[in-house]
């Protein structure tokens, strides 16, 4: 029986972990062929600012044209649209009804798997290689039939830290990398791909921020630009507004104090016993006194990223919901939050919103008014006025 493995992707760029786990599952699979296929618009993540499907059709021909068993598919490329795994699985099955079928991914995919759109035909269309980067990693399968847990095979592999966005943030920053191989390498520069124009900000922010702040202001500006694009701002300024939201977050309080002042600002009472919340502010003032920035779209934006507040502009609403639902964000509700942001931000923010008042009441800790005001006005976008708020009024005015 013929064994074709299928493994999928946004593939922004593809690089030298794609096709190590490739080779792994082909390998351990005895798979006679894998098919490489680039995801249109994937459905379980906000896409980050994509190349286009050409270039990253082209670019897997360049990353996995070493090995004979590897075949580049533009399958779901030609749909033009959202594509899911069981449409693509059923089309793959008609054409070759007899072949055994591998879905291949990470082994994360397993904890949320069952979420998949018909997950349990994807179960019974192909079997699922999970590779896995821990060698004694136990996946826990109890939410499965003992004849579906029979149909899931992990698969270890080498540790390897490798991400798209990590390759992305390197080339953005003209900064060198060993996860691209050289012809995809090549090809990048020779096509412009992923340059931005933002590399003297990006200078800026490495000598501001430490890594992981940096990483996800990263993140904040593709989901900024994304958002931004469908919802009909600027995805240019959209991505500079990401970028530097949180440009001033690592700097030491009195100094905060001292931007905000010089801006012509002071602090109130709750803000003084809230000091999380000091950087939008300070951001803003550090960005414009420094003459960095004078757009007042971008800086408004950046100035209510946190608390958010009412009355909000549309570039004031994308970063605040981009700065929730950005790539690296783990936090148990963020599925939610981002499924919302694709029907509308107005619905993004009232869950959020909601949350953050819920949150701080219940902990009894301090509530910025501003948040509390987003909240109200989002409310009554949606004419529920009369949900009693937690400061114990029973309208939203």
């Amino acid at each position: 029986m013929k064994k074709i493995g299928i493994f999928g992707g946004t593939f922004n760029p593809p690089h030298i972990g794609h096709v190590r786990l490739a080779k792994a599952a082909a390998d351990a699979l005895g798979l006679d062929r894998v098919l490489i296929m680039p995801a249109c618009v994937p459905p379980h993540k906000l896409p980050a600012a994509l190349a286009s499907g050409e270039d990253r059709l082209a670019m897997c021909r360049l990353a996995f044209g070493g090995d004979a068993r590897f075949e580049v598919s533009d399958l779901e490329l030609r749909r033009g649209s959202k594509s899911y795994t069981v449409e693509t699985l059923r089309a793959l099955h008609a054409g070759d009804p007899a072949a055994e079928l591998w879905f291949i991914a990470g082994s994360d995919m397993l904890a949320t798997f069952r979420q998949w759109y018909r997950w349990e035909e994807i179960l019974s269309l192909a079997r699922l290689c999970a590779a896995s980067r821990e060698a004694e990693f136990v996946p826990d399968l109890s939410g499965f039939t003992p004849a579906q847990r029979a149909r899931i095979t992990v698969l270890p592999i080498a540790p390897m830290e490798a991400s798209s966005t990590e390759v992305r943030e390197a080339l953005r920053s003209g900064r060198p990398t060993e996860l691209l191989q050289p012809q995809v390498l090549e090809y990048i520069g020779t096509h412009g791909l992923y340059a931005d124009g933002l590399s003297a900000y990006r200078a800026l922010l490495r000598d501001r921020l430490d890594a992981k702040r940096l990483h996800h202001s990263e993140c904040v500006s593709d989901a900024a630009a994304m958002l931004a694009a469908q919802y009909g701002w600027d995805p240019e300024k959209a991505r500079l507004a990401g970028l530097l939201h949180d440009v001033t977050k690592n700097e030491a309080l009195p100094a905060q104090w001292h931007l905000i002042e010089a801006d012509g600002g002071t602090l109130s009472e709750i803000e003084l016993q809230n000091p999380k919340v000091w950087h939008q502010r300070s951001g803003a003032a550090f960005l414009r006194q420094n003459g960095l920035v004078t757009d007042p779209e971008i800086l408004s934006a950046i100035a209510c990223h946190t608390t958010g507040k009412a009355g909000m502009t549309l570039p004031d609403k994308i970063l605040y919901i981009a700065d929730f639902i950005s790539a690296e964000r783990d936090y148990p509700d963020v599925g939610v939050v981002r499924r919302l942001a694709a029907l509308s931000l107005e619905h993004a923010i009232l869950y959020t919103s909601r949350y953050t008042v819920m949150t701080l009441q219940k902990k009894k800790l301090p509530l910025h008014p501003a948040t509390l005001a987003c909240y109200a006005d989002t409310l009554r976008h949606f004419g529920l006025d009369k949900e009693k708020l937690p400061n114990g009024k029973d309208d939203a005015t």
